[in-house]
């Protein structure tokens, strides 16, 4: 992994639990949903990653910030009314998920999750991401922009993008890490 980036890289598992921090959606089996008290740690590890970050936020309208991540992305959403995601932070994706859990010294899940085909080796992960690193910035804008969803129904539109139809016509997952 490129040192020059303020993303903490640590050897994930000495620390908490990765359930602390993360909870699966009912939306998806392929979201996580962050815990209101870590989400400004989760969110300060992407913005020390390098990538770009999409926003939407117009008078009225809900809050969006986006940013891509491997197969994923990490959105936050500040709603304005009830839409059915509340406002938090968001992460898209299993490969995501894992290398947040090694970013913040997490202890990841010891098993496949529900919709995860394998897991992932952490070195695999740390190369991806600098291969990400190098991507076009207009393409991984729009891999982020892709992730910003106001509604349940959206979210699992932008999941049938990231990771196909399978995974978006999979049915809520239980909720216990």
């Amino acid at each position: 992994m490129s040192a020059s980036h303020n993303a903490p890289v640590t050897s994930s598992g000495q620390g908490r639990l990765w359930s602390e921090v993360f909870r699966r959606s009912r939306i998806s089996p392929h979201v996580f949903v962050v815990a209101d008290a870590a989400a400004d740690q989760v969110n300060r590890v992407v913005a020390g990653l390098g990538l770009p970050q999409a926003t939407s936020n117009s008078l009225f309208d809900n809050a969006h910030w986006a940013t891509p991540l491997l197969d994923g992305a990490v959105t936050r959403l500040l709603t304005y009314g009830l839409p059915a995601p509340p406002s938090g932070t968001r992460v898209y994706g299993h490969r995501p998920l894992r290398l947040l859990c090694h970013l913040m010294d997490l202890r990841p899940p010891a098993r496949a999750l529900t919709g995860e085909r394998n897991v992932p080796n952490i070195d695999q992960l740390l190369a991806d991401l600098d291969w990400q690193r190098q991507a076009e910035h207009q393409a991984l804008l729009a891999q982020a922009r892709t992730a910003m969803a106001n509604d349940s129904q959206e979210v699992r539109a932008a999941v049938r993008v990231f990771f196909g139809d399978e995974a978006a016509d999979a049915a809520a997952v239980e909720m216990t890490g």
